[in-house]
């Protein structure tokens, strides 16, 4: 919702600036997902809800091609040859990505990598989909502890 806010006075109204509000509701979640020690992509249950993640979702994945390291996660309406579909265990959604990881040179085994996801609506229309940016976070992993942090 845009608003215009002005500056009052007897003789005259002074445009200031274009506003937009910002909703608090979409502050509160924090988006992460984080490769296990098996290889699978898994999301946060704050993650999964606010992502909408169901067993009909398909994501793609893109890399930067100025910056093989940034990688870009792409909700996409449709399966085909270059999608994963989400999967679910019990209450938990994750994605079989093992051979993209180790392609890309991923030692998740010995690493824990986390993506802190930010949504990307000015690349939606050029992605064909819902696309969010996969900031890098990564520590030793410790004897199988797969929290997300």
């Amino acid at each position: 919702m845009k608003n215009m806010l002005y500056l009052c006075s007897e003789i005259q109204i002074s445009y200031i600036m274009n506003l937009t509000f910002i909703k608090t509701t979409e502050l509160n979640v924090k988006l992460k997902c984080s490769i296990q020690a098996s290889g699978k992509l898994g999301f946060t249950d704050a993650t999964a809800t606010a992502l909408r993640l169901d067993k009909e979702r398909y994501i793609k994945f893109a890399q930067d091609t100025d910056d093989n390291n940034q990688l870009y996660m792409v909700f996409v309406a449709s399966n085909d040859d270059g999608s994963f579909k989400v999967r679910k265990s019990g209450s938990y959604y994750y994605i079989p990505t093992q051979a993209l990881f180790e392609s890309l040179g991923y030692n998740y085994k010995d690493t824990n990598y986390i993506f802190d996801l930010v949504r990307m609506v000015n690349l939606d229309i050029t992605a064909q989909g819902e696309v969010y940016k996969m900031n890098k976070r990564e520590k030793e992993r410790k004897g199988g502890n797969d929290d997300i942090e």
